[in-house]
C-alpha cells in the first residue's frame, strides 16, 4: 500500500524530471518523503545491504574509515532484526538471518514477511535450476544469489519501522530536542564563511534559527543541493547569474547524480494467487483488514523475491567485454560541460565500475518481484485476472546527471535532469536482465505457473532497447549530488561529513554517497546517521 502514499502531497514532494531524452523524453515521477522520517515514511520497506566491496570502494575513493568494516557495525547498531514467523519455511524462502550478521537492539525493526506471496518459492527454484542459488542471508557482505527480502516491517505490530518510528517517537520529550514541522528552510545564514544558522518559513512567517555549535543538512540527494545552493554553497557559475552570493565555489554541488532504473516483466498467474489485484474487490479487500488485524495478508508485510546477479550470469562474455571498458567521454553531451574536478572524480568511479562488470561477487543487476501488476506506462491490466511482476534493473548506473536550481526562490522546483539511460551501457544491460528473464520463464516451476507473459507484448520484443526507453521507471534511490570526495576530485563534504570551504556545516544523508550501490538506500542511510552522530560528539 505504499504506492497510495506516492505522488500524494500530504506524504510526497513529488518532484519530476525534465523530460528524458533517451527515455522517452518522459518527465518521470521522483518521489521524495514530506513529513517526519522523509522518505523512509513511504518508500518500499525492501531492507538488502550491500556487497562489502562496494562500502570499500568509499574509502578507495578517498574517505579514510568508510569501509564496510566500519559501516557494517553502524548498520548492526541501526536495526533490530526480528525472528521468522514459525509458519514460515526459512530454507525453502531462502531466508536464514546469521545472527552475527545483524543488530538486535537498534531503532529500526528489520523482519520477514509471515505471509509469503505464491512466486517466491517457484521463482527461487527455478533461479536455482538455472545456476543462481539460493543465498539464505543476503546481509553478510555477499548478496548473490536469490532470496527473501528483508523489511523495515515490525513485525510486533505489523506496522512500518521507519525514522520517525523508531528514533524520534522513543525521544519525542527529550529536554534539548525540539522538532518542529510544517516549516520550509529558505537558506542557510553565513557571517563570511562560517555558517551561524537557517531561516525558515512558516506559513508567511519568516524566522531565524541560530546555531551555537553547527548546522547539520539531512534533505536528502533532492532537497540538500537545493537549499545548498539557495545558500551560495556551489557552482558560482550557477548562482550568481540568479543573484545569489557565492560563499564557496562547489562544483560538485547538484552534480553526479544517480539513480537505480528498472523495467518490468509482467506476468499473468492463476486466479488463485493472492495478488494486489484483489483490493478492487470490495469483499476480498475487506477479507484482507480481518486478515491484518490478525497479522497475516497481504498488508501485513510486503513478500518480494530479490536475485543479485554477476554481469556473466545475464549476459554473454561479449557483453562483459564491452561493459568494462565503458569509459565516461561515451556521453559526450554532458562531460565537456563538467567542471575539471567533478569529472575527475567520475572517471575515478568508472574504473571501479568497470572493475565490478568482470566481478561475480557484484551483483551487477536484479530481479525483483512484485505481488501484482506494476505500473507499466500505455499498459492497461485487466481487473479480473491476478498478475505477477519482476522488475529488472541495473545494479549500478553508469549514466550522470544533475539537479540545480533556477531561480533564488525557495518556493521553484529545481532543474532535475537523472539523464536516465544516457550512457548506453545502462540500456544494454536491461536488455539482457529482459531476455535473461524470459528464459527464466521457461524453466519449471515457474513455467507451471505463468499463464502468459503480458510485458513486454511480443511487439515490444521486436526492439526491447526502445522499449527500455519507453517504460524505464525510477526505484527512487538517487545519491550523489553532495558526494563524499576529495575536493579535488568534485567533492563537496570530507569523511568527517564536513563541506569544503565553509566551516559549522555538515550534511548527513544520502546524497553524500559518491557511487550508486546495489542496495536499497535506507540499508546504509541509518548507517550514515548513526556515523554522524559519532563525528559530531567526537568534536563536541
Amino acid at each position: 500500500m505504499m504506492a497510495l502514499a506516492m505522488e500524494n502531497p500530504k506524504y510526497d514532494w513529488a518532484y519530476h524530471t525534465v523530460p528524458q531524452a533517451h527515455a522517452g523524453n518522459r518527465r518521470l515521477l521522483q518521489s521524495h518523503g514530506k513529513g517526519l522520517g522523509g522518505s523512509s515514511l513511504l518508500n518500499f520497506l525492501c531492507f538488502v545491504r550491500p556487497t562489502k566491496e562496494e562500502f570499500d570502494a568509499l574509502e578507495e575513493l578517498g574517505n579514510p574509515g568508510w569501509n564496510w568494516d566500519n559501516l557494517l557495525s553502524y548498520m548492526k547498531k541501526s536495526e533490530r532484526i526480528q525472528a521468522l514467523s514459525p509458519s514460515v519455511d526459512g530454507e525453502r524462502v531462502s531466508a536464514i538471518p546469521n545472527a552475527n550478521n545483524h543488530g538486535t537492539e537498534g531503532a529500526i525493526a528489520k523482519s520477514f514477511p509471515s505471509h509469503i506471496t505464491e512466486i517466491v518459492t517457484p521463482m527461487l527454484d527455478s533461479l536455482e535450476a538455472i545456476g543462481v542459488p539460493r543465498k539464505p542471508d543476503a546481509s553478510d557482505g555477499r548478496p548473490i544469489g536469490g532470496f527473501l527480502s528483508p523489511t523495515s516491517v515490525d513485525m510486533s505490530t505489523f506496522k512500518r519501522s521507519y525514522a520517525a518510528s523508531g528514533y524520534f517517537a522513543p525521544n519525542k520529550d527529550l529536554p534539548n530536542l525540539l522538532v518542529v514541522t510544517e516549516v520550509s528552510v529558505l537558506k542557510i545564514n553565513f557571517e563570511g564563511t562560517r555558517a551561524t544558522g537557517v531561516t525558515v518559513q512558516q506559513n508567511d512567517k519568516t524566522f531565524t534559527v541560530n546555531a551555537s555549535k553547527e548546522v547539520v543538512v539531512s534533505a536528502g540527494s533532492l532537497h540538500t543541493p537545493q537549499i545548498l545552493e539557495l545558500s551560495g554553497v556551489g557552482n558560482a557559475s550557477i548562482l550568481e547569474p540568479l543573484g545569489i552570493k557565492s560563499i564557496v565555489n562547489l562544483p560538485g554541488v547538484g552534480e553526479n547524480l544517480q539513480d537505480h532504473g528498472l523495467v518490468s516483466t509482467v506476468v499473468e498467474v492463476p486466479e488463485t494467487f493472492k495478488s494486489f489485484e484483489l483490493f478492487k474487490d470490495p469483499a476480498q479487500a475487506c477479507e484482507q483488514q480481518e486478515l491484518y488485524k490478525k497479522g497475516d495478508g497481504l498488508l501485513a508485510g510486503a513478500s518480494s523475491c530479490f536475485a543479485f546477479l554477476p554481469a556473466s550470469t545475464f549476459a554473454s562474455p561479449a557483453d562483459v567485454s564491452t561493459w568494462s571498458q565503458t569509459k565516461p567521454d561515451s556521453e559526450p553531451d554532458l562531460f565537456p560541460t563538467l567542471d575539471p574536478t567533478v569529472r575527475k572524480g567520475i572517471e575515478k568511479q568508472y574504473e571501479i565500475l568497470r572493475r565490478w562488470a568482470k566481478d561475480d561477487t557484484q551483483p551487477f543487476g536484479q530481479l525483483m518481484t512484485i505481488n501484482g501488476h506494476y505500473t507499466v506506462p500505455g499498459v492497461t491490466p485487466d481487473p479480473a485476472k491476478r498478475y505477477t511482476t519482476i522488475c529488472c534493473a541495473f545494479s549500478h548506473p553508469f549514466s550522470r546527471g544533475r539537479i540545480h536550481i533556477t531561480s533564488s526562490s525557495p518556493a521553484v522546483p529545481p532543474d532535475l535532469n537523472p539523464r536516465y539511460l544516457s550512457n548506453s551501457t545502462d540500456r544494454e544491460i536491461i536488455v539482457r536482465l529482459l531476455e535473461f528473464t524470459e528464459k527464466l520463464l521457461q524453466v519449471s516451476p515457474v513455467k507451471d505457473i505463468v499463464k502468459q507473459i503480458t510485458v513486454p507484448s511480443e511487439k515490444d520484443k521486436e526492439d526491447l532497447g526502445k522499449f527500455v526507453g519507453d517504460v524505464l521507471a525510477t526505484i527512487h534511490h538517487p545519491v550523489g549530488t553532495s558526494s563524499m570526495l576529495p575536493r579535488e576530485l568534485g567533492g563537496v563534504v570530507d569523511q568527517n561529513l564536513r563541506v569544503y570551504g565553509v566551516e559549522n556545516l555538515r550534511i548527513a544523508d544520502n546524497s553524500i554517497v559518491p557511487l550508486e550501490i546495489c542496495s536499497n538506500t535506507q540499508s546504509y542511510a541509518y548507517a550514515i546517521g548513526e556515523k554522524a552522530a559519532d563525528l559530531i560528539l567526537a568534536d563536541l
